[in-house]
């Protein structure tokens, strides 16, 4: 894996964390918002490409130290932030609202740690 895409992805997921964080503490700043929520969405993407590119270089037969230590790493870079954000209708069916931004900042923060802890097991 190359420190340099993983490094750009970090980039990215950090500046989501701060945008998120500055559009939820100030109202000045509320018109980021939608740059924070969609940014999350690119970050998502970008850490599913650092994940294959992993994958891919365990598949031509990259052997990490701690080789399930470096799959749950993965795994739980593309899951934790699923898990935060995805919010389910309750029973009667009615839509619900989008995530708080403070979660959109957790959830691109721990994915970034996670996509640095992957990087750092490899």
């Amino acid at each position: 894996m190359s420190w340099l895409l993983t490094s750009v992805v970090m980039t990215l997921l950090l500046v989501i964390t701060v945008l998120a964080i500055a559009a939820a503490a100030s109202s000045q700043l509320k018109p980021l918002e939608p740059i924070a929520r969609h940014g999350m969405t690119v970050g998502q993407v970008c850490t599913g490409v650092v994940v294959l590119g992993a994958v891919i270089g365990l598949l031509k037969g990259h052997d990490p130290d701690e080789l399930w230590i470096s799959v749950g790493y993965g795994v739980a870079a593309l899951g934790v932030p699923v898990m935060l954000l995805n919010r389910q209708p309750d029973a009667s069916g009615e839509p619900v609202e989008p995530p708080h931004l403070y979660v959109v900042a957790v959830a691109a923060f721990v994915a970034m740690v996670l996509v640095l802890r992957l990087q750092q097991t490899w």
